[in-house]
């Protein structure tokens, strides 16, 4: 045992990737559907490994990932933030703000009742609303306090410490009051609220039949053989299957491949290669032609590509309008819709926003079209702009230099919050001007994950020497004392948006509860809301609480730390 503790204290390296391989088991360890995630794993591992092996790092390695993952999580988050911005998303936006300051009002509260240092208040804060971000720009603005190096250690130790103990309810506590206790209160019944959304955003028809909606599309051949339809156009049989989504890709007439246009009329003996909802090509037989398995008229090409939505012409449209839009998608099948890391439910009634990522299939000059009507095709979906990452980092860094002091407390921004203000005009400035700054969806993923976690880790290795230290001078009764205040800084602001969202803004209850899951951006949340529903149409009333809770509770890290400093002078 003592060797390899020695070897993790001699090879830094090896602890940090040693720690992020248990955190990411510890993540993935489910209990009736409830996990920690890599994150909390991560930091637990740490704490752990840290207080055997006791490694040290440099500090500007955890601030480089931690840099890079503000960074992303703002370019991700700008499109829906700016987007969300709009009169039919204000009561979301309230509902948001309202549940961010409530979160932090108790912390302070709790705080400040319990005594509890800046570190040990903002890591309250972090673990009890589940945003780890606020951990890092906490522990940012502890750095930059006009205290002694020796009590900067202190206070960074305290914070990941107190995370790690109110973190596990942070999720818990909210998951159940998702799936038990706030249905209970609202005497809501989630399945039949998700029943009536999906009712009301598919027109009051069956959901499962969509116009522009590509999981159910066939590619199909028929002979002509129906006299009733020899004679009229391509353009007049694609009218009259319209719900259907059919689109004639090709036309053969004897051994010769036409290319079908909108005024080609249709022959007895023409093949014809067809595209559209299943459903409705399952009486093509009959009502057009037996099906042929003519290989070289089926050899239609047909090309994925992914889209994202920047087009004023397009954003504020519902799935129907754009169906109906013949002209615009034609040929066109969706295959997902993406908000955010959200998938998105393909009712008709569903309302398309600035930033949000379809996949569509069609042949290629049908989806080239529809693109450049939709917004802009990512064209290389493997190539991050590097160079706009690093002068977004750098704006951020020299932004947040600007600082001003009230009451010997520095304000501003700080370095932490200026990138991720930074990511978040980028994120914007991409989604209108779409020449520069690809950071396609995957590599955002990648930066935000690697850069969290691997933050994370130092954070926890570096604090385990410390959780053994707090333990011997305050018992056990001060880190309970930390776990029942994180309960109620977790139960507090989920039953202010409850009340706000259901009795002063009349939202069903379905909405309700996935505008609080967003506002505490509890991502195992929101899954546990679409196990009890029965339905992912609460990603809809998910995405703009999402988009400003996680801006405004990264921002309370270092407001925590400046108000407890304050307080404690």
């Amino acid at each position: 045992m003592q060797e390899i503790t020695a070897s993790l204290h001699r090879f830094p390296e090896l602890s940090l990737f040693v720690t992020i391989f248990f955190g990411t088991l510890i993540g993935r360890v489910r209990i009736k559907g409830f996990s920690l995630g890599s994150v909390v794993g991560s930091l637990i591992a740490g704490i752990v490994i840290g207080i055997f092996a006791k490694p040290e790092f440099p500090q500007l390695l955890r601030w480089i990932f931690f840099y890079l993952f503000l960074f992303s999580v703002g370019y991700s988050v700008g499109p829906r933030f700016f987007g969300s911005l709009r009169k039919e998303a204000i009561p979301q936006i309230i509902l948001a703000i309202t549940m961010a300051i409530t979160g932090l009002a108790t912390a302070v509260t709790v705080a400040s009742v319990l005594k509890f240092d800046e570190g040990i208040s903002v890591g309250l804060l972090s673990g009890s609303l589940t945003q780890s971000a606020a951990l890092g720009t906490g522990l940012n603005a502890i750095a930059a306090l006009p205290v002694s190096d020796e009590i900067k250690a202190q206070l960074s130790g305290n914070a990941p410490l107190a995370d790690a103990i109110c973190y596990g309810f942070g999720d818990l506590g909210l998951i159940l009051f998702i799936s038990v206790f706030g249905p209970m209160m609202m005497r809501a019944n989630l399945r039949d609220d998700a029943k009536i959304l999906e009712a009301q955003l598919s027109g009051g028809g069956a959901a499962a039949s969509p116009l522009l909606v590509g999981s159910r599309f066939a590619f199909r051949g028929y002979r002509v053989e129906n006299s009733s339809i020899a004679g009229i156009t391509i353009d007049e049989l694609e009218e009259r299957y319209a719900v259907g989504r059919l689109s004639v890709q090709r036309l053969k007439r004897g051994d010769e491949l036409i290319s079908p246009m909108p005024q080609t009329r249709i022959q007895i003996g023409d093949l014809l290669v067809i595209a559209g909802l299943r459903a409705m090509l399952a009486n093509a037989d009959r009502e057009i032609g037996p099906e042929s398995d003519d290989l070289e008229a089926l050899a239609a090409p047909l090309k994925s590509v992914t889209v994202v939505v920047t087009k004023g012409s397009a954003v504020g449209k519902t799935l129907r309008e754009m169906a109906a839009d013949r002209q615009a998608a034609r040929g066109v099948y969706l295959a997902s819709l993406n908000r955010g890391e959200e998938e998105m439910p393909r009712d008709m009634g569903i309302k398309v926003e600035r930033g949000d990522v379809m996949r569509l299939v069609g042949s290629p000059q049908d989806v080239e079209r529809a693109g450049k009507w939709l917004g802009y095709i990512e064209a290389d979906l493997t190539k991050t702009d590097l160079t706009f990452v690093a002068a977004g980092i750098a704006c951020g860094v020299l932004l947040g230099l600007l600082t001003f002091n009230v009451n010997g407390v520095p304000l501003g921004l700080g370095t932490a919050g200026s990138i991720l203000v930074v990511g978040l005009f980028a994120g914007w400035a991409r989604s209108h001007y779409p020449v520069f700054g690809s950071i396609p969806e995957a590599a955002q993923r990648v930066l935000a994950d690697v850069g969290l976690i691997v933050f994370i880790a130092i954070v926890g290795l570096g604090a385990g020497p410390h959780a053994v230290q707090a333990y011997m001078e305050r018992g056990g009764g001060f880190f309970a004392s930390i776990f029942f205040g994180g309960m109620v800084v977790t139960t507090i602001p989920p039953l202010v948006g409850m009340i706000m969202g259901r009795w002063i803004f009349k939202m069903n209850p379905l909405m309700v509860l996935a505008g609080v899951t967003g506002a505490q951006t509890c991502t195992p949340a929101l899954n546990a809301l679409r196990e009890a529903s029965g339905s992912n149409i609460g990603a809809l009333g998910y995405t703009v609480p999402y988009a400003i809770g996680n801006i405004l509770l990264t921002i309370w890290g270092p407001v925590m730390v400046a108000i407890m400093h304050s307080l404690r002078k």
